[in-house]
């Protein structure tokens, strides 16, 4: 009965619905539903905004409209004074690149007429309309805004001009100009100007040097996915939704968006090959602010095109109420309003030459990018043998009964035993970290002296460093400034954290214990490290290991310390300059690369790739790059994933063994807030170690110093590098044994030949 009645009334409420609808309709009554306060964003569209918008059919510039007006000793710029759009010819080897999409296949394209008008144009912007309650970002270009090139002008080495959009209201000015091997475009930050829209990114000249692929063409997209990845040329018409779109330098979590799986980018780089025709781009302002975005044939357009995408503004999470305590499902997103991000945007595009136009080239082309303009020295060597870097764990805590407990695994006098232990081994070169030494141990962040009396307090750190001293070891004490759950150092989370646009302090998590732990200003960490230095000093330590400085980067709106996302690295680069200038010494832990010139190592310096659909070769573009400039390693030997594997790949990637040891046995620490290792139990591990280090010196030993000058594919899975002084360590990761010719490389091993040595 109760049943009948319930439909009894369903059918009446929408009897009544349907006879309220017909009469709306018929006697024409407008009916507004008042918009919520909270405004949403929906995704990204392509379309224009006013009734300005060009509708002629999209089209390239006409290359008989371009004229010269700039010429080097290697290249020669021309320019069409009515798309703003240039060429570039390489005087070296007739090579020729366009700042639009390859004409010879222009027939070819089918896509539709909007994004065929994206890829004519000289550049995309994406806006937002301020004035609505519904923040729908949307995408347009200079011809379907309906937009103008005024103001140009010829410049020592170029042009400058200005774009206007006038349905979306932007004012553009932009240079262009080519100096020594590479060609330059620049977005000057000062002459940005809105008048309707808010403006969300731009991409200038988005398809500069964009390729069709053609029938047995060596070609592919460098992306700086992890070390570096290629992502090669296919006829592939259905690469639905394959687009890389990533920040350089990571996330920035005051502006968080959607995570995903993908390793951060380290540095500001991508390139193309295409033949014998090659660029590597590198973001030389502004990087802080930029995307990389590449698609392949088949995602968008049929063209392969890599380009660089420079964010003005950032979406973020605006909170109803100012109770912390409430989730983050109580705000709605918004955009920074008020402000547009960041200073000139520059892009340098290197043009290669015939014999280096591959990913080796382009990172020998970034190394001396590193060492010119960014201030990166070659190492200097004084031991014929390579280091091996030794960590020591002093301790850490858990969950006890009523208060955390805390877990005391290895002492100053344990540490020192380690090491003469290795010293008797014959291990005569060693780089010593002691980590967890503060009170509170490894997951006690921002304290640092004294060190915590129950590893021996700072006496017997001090008896530590003398032993590793009188042996010639160099020290480093790890301290996390950029952390702070400990109150050190007069840190308090309602005035010294890191602060989003919402006003809400920012935290990472870390720990195994799922703690969410402030994220320190980093202003005020540079005023925590110049207030240690002298205990640094007084204690003999050649340097500091640090963690999230020069890892991680973040804006910061905390009304006293705060900085924006370039001035945070500017912070980050003075605080590494800092300790290297008072101590000698930094390291760092899976660092960008802006912070390559103050380090004189590198833990965990990226070594992989994403293991995406995206990508179709990892490479190491970094370690190309790096090596000679900077030490590193992968992850520590005693917690590989894959032991052979990973052994291999350092040995082909030219990575220095680094190892992880207690004294207390791994069980002791398996519940700890901060520790989780598969194994660091000293005894267990130290002949392993040794041998482990000889077959690390035996092949890397006399190349320390040395840049890497090739790096190949011999057969599927059979790598070669070579390195400048004609060294070449040839590794097989097959379960099989490699032979060609007289060359013979056991199965998961390598073999290496020093310079002159024919093999």
């Amino acid at each position: 009965m109760i049943g009948i009645i319930k439909r009894g009334k369903t059918a009446a409420v929408i009897s009544i619905l349907l006879l309220v609808a017909i009469y709306l309709a018929v006697t024409n009554i407008k009916v507004t539903f008042k918009a919520t306060e909270n405004r949403v964003i929906v995704p990204a569209e392509t379309g224009t905004s006013a009734s300005a918008v060009s509708s002629a059919v999209s089209q390239l510039p006409k290359e008989s409209d371009f004229k010269q007006v700039a010429e080097t000793d290697l290249l020669r710029l021309k320019m069409d004074e009515k798309t703003g759009h240039f060429i570039v010819e390489d005087k070296r080897n007739a090579n020729v690149y366009r700042s639009f999409p390859n004409p010879e296949s222009w027939d070819k394209e089918k896509i539709s007429e909007t994004w065929k008008k994206h890829l004519a144009s000289p550049l995309m912007v994406q806006y937002v309309d301020f004035s609505k309650n519904i923040l729908q970002a949307k995408e347009t270009n200079l011809a379907a805004d309906g937009g103008r090139v005024k103001e140009v002008k010829i410049i020592p080495g170029g042009f400058s001009l200005v774009y206007e959009l006038p349905a979306t209201g932007f004012t553009i000015p932009i240079e262009v100009k080519i100096e020594n091997d590479y060609v330059e475009t620049k977005i000057i930050r000062e002459g940005v100007k809105e008048a309707i829209m808010g403006l969300v990114w731009v991409r200038l000249f988005p398809f500069f040097g964009a390729e069709y692929t053609a029938a047995g063409q060596d070609g592919y997209l460098f992306i700086p996915d992890g070390a570096g990845a290629l992502v090669r040329f296919k006829d592939n018409q259905l690469n639905v939704n394959k687009i890389y779109d990533e920040a350089v330098y990571g996330q920035d979590n005051t502006f968080a968006g959607l995570s995903n799986n993908r390793n951060k980018i380290v540095m500001p780089v991508f390139g193309m090959k295409t033949g014998s025709k090659g660029f590597v781009a590198i973001v030389h302002d502004g990087d802080e602010y930029a995307n990389i975005v590449a698609a392949p044939a088949g995602v968008l357009s049929n063209y392969n095109w890599v380009t660089s995408q420079m964010n003005f503004r950032s979406s973020f999470l605006q909170f109803t109420t100012r109770n912390t305590n409430v989730p983050d499902s109580w705000g709605f997103i918004d955009y920074n309003r008020d402000e547009v991000f960041g200073s000139d945007r520059i892009v340098r595009y290197y043009l290669l030459d015939s014999q280096k136009s591959d990913y080796v080239g382009m990172a020998q082309t970034y190394r001396q990018y590193l060492m010119k303009e960014k201030g990166a020295k070659p190492v200097a060597v004084k031991n014929p043998n390579i280091p091996m870097h030794v960590n020591f764990i002093g301790a850490d805590q858990e969950d006890g009964l009523v208060t955390s407990r805390y877990l005391n695994l290895t002492t100053t006098d344990d540490a020192t035993h380690m090491v003469n232990t290795l010293l008797e081994k014959g291990i005569t070169n060693m780089s010593l970290t002691f980590k967890g030494w503060q009170k509170g141990g490894y997951s006690a962040f921002g304290k640092t002296f004294p060190v915590d009396s129950r590893l021996g307090g700072d006496k017997g750190m001090k008896t530590f460093i003398d032993n590793a001293h009188s042996h010639g070891l160099p020290v480093y004490l790890e301290a996390e400034y950029a952390l702070n759950n400990t109150g050190a150092s007069g840190f308090d989370e309602k005035y010294n954290a890191i602060v989003n646009l919402a006003g809400r302090n920012q935290s990472v998590s870390t720990l195994f214990n799922r703690e969410q732990t402030p994220a320190v200003s980093y202003k005020f960490a540079e005023e925590m490290v110049k207030k240690d230095l002298t205990n640094y000093k007084t204690m003999g330590v050649d340097g500091i290991t640090v963690n999230i400085i020069g890892q991680r980067l973040f804006s910061d709106y905390n009304s006293g310390f705060g900085s924006t996302r370039d001035d945070a690295r500017d912070v980050q680069e003075q605080i590494l300059k800092m300790i290297k200038d008072s101590l000698g010494g930094v390291q760092g832990k899976s660092a960008n690369l802006y912070a390559l010139p103050h380090m004189n190592y590198i833990q965990s310096l990226v070594y992989d790739h994403s293991y995406d659909l995206f990508t179709d070769e990892a490479v190491p573009f970094v370690q190309i790059a790096t090596h000679g400039l900077v030490a590193y390693s992968s992850e520590y030997v005693n917690n590989r994933q894959e032991d052979v594997h990973d052994f291999l790949r350092d040995i082909e990637y030219g990575a220095e063994p680094s190892f992880v040891f207690t004294q207390a046995e791994s069980k002791k620490y398996v519940n700890s807030f901060g520790i989780r290792y598969y194994n660091t139990y000293f005894p267990y591990w130290e002949t392993f170690a040794v041998e482990q280090y000889k077959r690390y010196n035996e092949a890397l030993g006399n190349v320390q110093d040395q840049f890497i000058a090739n790096h190949k594919t011999l057969a599927p899975n059979v790598k070669e590098t070579t390195y400048e002084n004609g060294t070449r360590i040839i590794v097989n990761y097959n379960l099989e044994p490699y032979r060609s010719g007289d060359l013979d490389v056991p199965a998961q091993n390598f073999v290496v030949f020093r310079g002159g040595e024919k093999r």
